[in-house]
C-alpha cells in the first residue's frame, strides 16, 4: 500500500511529463517516563497538552499502544523491531558505567532509512549504548547527533551522577554533538532540543526526504537534589495543580507539549507538512514514587514504569499523516513498540525484513481494519518477571516489585478551583492554527473523540494479586483493564495454556550478564568530566 508518497511531476518542453513518488519524510517524537494520565488527550484537563490532543485528533490516536515497561529495552525494540529479550536488551536499563549496548550485528532503522536516501538525525536521548564508539548513533545510521548518550540528565546543568564501588559518587557531561561534547550549551534542555530540531527542519534540503527523531528528557526526573525542573515562569501557569511537585511537573509536561507545536510549525513553514508522517510516543509509563520518581501518573491504570502491569506497559501513542483515512482518528488494535519499523517502513515504501517480531500495521491504522497482533511478551531477567497479552487476555508471573505494582496517581488529580478550560487550551494552541493554515481545520464539536481514549474502572482493587514463588495472575484486560480481578482460578485451563506460550518464549530470551558490573574505567574524572567512551571497539561483538 503505497499511499503516503505523493505524485510529484515535472513538466519538461510543455510536451514531457516525468512523474515520480517523493518519499514521506517521518518525524518520531519521543517522550520520556510520561504517564497515562499525564496528558489531556486521555481525559484529564488538569495538564492541557492540546498541541499533542490535536495531533491525535486530527490524526489516529492509537488506543492500545504497548511499550516495553522501561527506557533501554522499549528504544532497543523500536530501533530493532524486535523484543528486547531476543536482543539481550532488556530489564533495567543501561547505566553511564556499564560496557553494553545493541549488538552491532542488528541493523537499525535508521540505517534503513539512509540506505533508501534520506537523510536521519537523532536529537535527544539514546540510551542503548555509549561505552564503545560502534555503539553511538552516528556508527547506527544516523547522519547527526545532538543529545544525551544516557537515560537523563539535568535539564540545565546537563549532568548525570552515578555511585558505584570503589568509585563514590561521580557526576559527568554526557551531552554531545556527534562525538563532541556540547559544553557550550546553555538554556532549559527542552528548549535547547526544540530549537536544534526545528533548525535541522529549517535547513533541511528537500531534495531527499528526512528521518528525524527527537527523544526528549522531558518528562524524566533528574539527579537527586533536583528532581523536577521547568522554568518558575511556566510551574505559575500550573498554579490550579494543588500539589506542588505535580504543579512542576505539570510545567515539564507542557514545556513538552509547546516544543511538539514549534516542531509541527516549522514543518509547515518548511513546506513539507503535507508530505511528513508524524509519530508522537512515550518509552513507558509514569514513575509516580520510588527510583527516579517524577511525580508522573499512570491513573486509573495499575502499576508503574518497571513493572509488566498496564500503567508500566500501557502509554500513549499517536500517528499524523494528510494521508490517513481513518475517519474516527481512533485505532484500538494492539500495537507494540517493536512494531514500529515494519510499520515506518511499509509507510515509506521499503522493503520489511523478515527476521522480525514486529508486525506492519500501516494498513489497518489507517483503514481502521482490525489489528494482526494478538500476543505481546514483557520479559525481565533483572527484576525476575514474565508477562504475555494474548487476545483479551494477559498473564503476569515471577517476582514483581510489589511497591510498584498497585494502583498510584489519584492524589495527584487534585486542582484547585477550576481545571483550564479545554476548548480555550485547544484554540489558541499552534498545531490548532497550523491545520487552519494548511486548509484541514479541525472543528471544536469534534473534542469528543478525546472520549473514546478514557479509560474507567469498574470495580475498586480488593486483595490484589502479586505473583510470586510460582504463582501467577491473570487478567482480562478488555473488560479489566486496571487489572483488579485475578482469574487465574476461575479458569485453569486458559491459565495453564496461555503460561505454556510464554514460557516457550522466555526459552528464547538471551540472557543478560548479571550482577551488572560498573566499570571504574568510565568515571567521568578521568575524561575531563564527560560520561564519553572508554572501551575499545570489538568488530565481532
Amino acid at each position: 500500500m503505497k499511499t503516503t508518497n505523493i505524485l510529484f511531476c515535472i513538466f519538461v518542453f510543455s510536451s514531457t511529463t516525468t512523474c515520480v513518488l517523493r518519499k514521506p519524510n517521518i518525524v518520531l517524537i519521543i517522550a520520556d517516563d510520561l504517564g497515562w494520565n499525564d496528558v489531556s488527550l486521555h481525559g484529564s484537563d488538569q495538564i492541557p497538552t492540546p498541541n499533542i490532543d490535536l495531533l491525535a485528533l486530527s490524526g489516529v490516536t492509537l488506543g492500545r499502544y504497548y511499550s516495553h515497561a522501561i527506557c533501554t529495552p522499549s528504544r532497543s525494540a523500536l530501533l530493532t523491531g524486535k523484543y528486547s529479550h531476543k536482543i539481550g536488551m532488556q530489564g533495567y536499563p543501561i547505566l553511564m558505567s556499564e560496557d553494553r549496548g545493541i549488538p552491532i550485528s542488528e541493523k537499525l532503522l535508521p540505517e534503513y532509512f539512509k540506505d533508501a536516501g534520506y537523510a536521519t538525525h537523532l536529537v535527544g536521548k539514546w540510551h542503548v549504548g555509549a561505552s564503545r564508539t560502534e555503539y553511538l548513533p552516528t556508527s547506527r545510521g544516523f547522519d547527526s547527533h545532538f543529545g544525551h548518550r544516557g537515560g537523563f540528565m539535568d535539564y540545565y546543568e546537563y549532568t548525570i551522577e552515578e555511585t558505584y564501588s570503589p568509585v563514590g559518587t561521580v557526576s559527568g557531561l554526557p551531552l554531545f554533538r556527534n562525538l563532541t561534547p556540547a559544553w557550550d550549551v546553555e538554556g532549559y534542555i527542552t528548549d535547547v532540543y526544540t530549537s536544534h530540531a526545528t533548525s535541522i527542519i529549517e535547513k533541511h534540503d528537500k531534495t531527499s526526504p528526512l528521518f528525524l527523531v527527537v527523544s526528549h528528557n522531558a518528562a524524566h526526573a533528574s539527579n537527586e537534589a533536583s528532581i523536577l525542573q521547568a522554568p518558575p515562569k511556566d510551574v505559575r501557569k500550573m498554579r490550579h495543580v494543588a500539589m506542588t511537585s505535580r504543579r512542576i511537573f505539570a510545567a515539564v509536561v507542557k514545556k513538552l507539549d509547546d516544543s511538539v507545536g514549534e516542531i509541527i510549525e516549522a514543518l509547515y513553514h518548511k513546506g513539507i507538512l503535507e508530505n511528513t508522517i508524524i509519530v508522537f510516543i512515550s518509552d513507558n509509563g509514569g514513575m509516580t514514587t520510588g527510583e527516579y520518581h517524577n511525580y508522573a501518573s499512570n491513573y486509573p491504570l495499575r502499576g508503574l514504569k518497571t513493572t509488566p502491569f498496564e500503567g508500566g506497559v500501557r502509554v500513549i501513542g499517536l500517528v499524523w499523516s494528510t494521508s490517513l483515512k481513518n475517519s474516527d482518528h481512533y485505532w484500538d488494535g494492539y500495537m507494540h513498540v517493536s512494531d514500529w519499523m515494519p510499520t515506518l517502513l511499509t509507510a515509506a515504501n521499503l522493503d520489511v525484513p523478515s527476521d522480525l517480531d514486529g508486525i506492519n500495521h500501516w494498513e489497518s491504522i489507517t483503514s481502521n481494519t482490525p489489528s494482526k497482533r494478538k500476543t505481546m511478551y514483557e520479559i525481565d531477567d533483572y527484576t525476575g518477571y514474565a508477562s504475555i497479552i494474548f487476545g483479551d487476555y494477559k498473564l503476569v508471573t515471577g517476582n514483581v516489585i510489589e511497591r510498584y505494582s498497585n494502583h498510584q496517581g489519584s492524589d495527584l488529580r487534585e486542582i484547585i478551583g477550576k481545571a483550564p478550560s479545554y476548548t480555550d487550551a485547544i484554540l489558541g494552541s499552534t498545531v490548532y492554527n497550523i491545520l487552519k493554515l494548511l486548509g484541514r481545520p479541525f472543528s471544536i464539536t469534534d473534542l469528543h473523540l478525546r472520549n473514546k481514549t478514557v479509560i474507567e474502572c469498574n470495580s475498586t482493587p480488593i486483595n490484589i494479586c502479586f505473583p510470586a514463588d510460582g504463582t501467577v495472575c491473570l487478567y482480562d484486560i478488555k473488560k479489566d483493564p486496571c487489572e483488579t480481578t485475578d482469574l487465574s482460578k476461575a479458569y485453569p485451563e486458559l491459565m495453564r495454556m496461555i503460561k505454556v506460550l510464554l514460557d516457550t518464549e522466555v526459552a528464547r530470551m538471551i540472557p543478560r550478564t548479571l550482577p551488572v558490573f560498573r566499570d571504574p574505567l568510565a568515571a567521568p574524572y578521568l575524561a575531563n568530566y564527560t560520561w564519553t567512551t572508554w572501551m575499545s571497539d570489538l568488530k565481532s561483538y
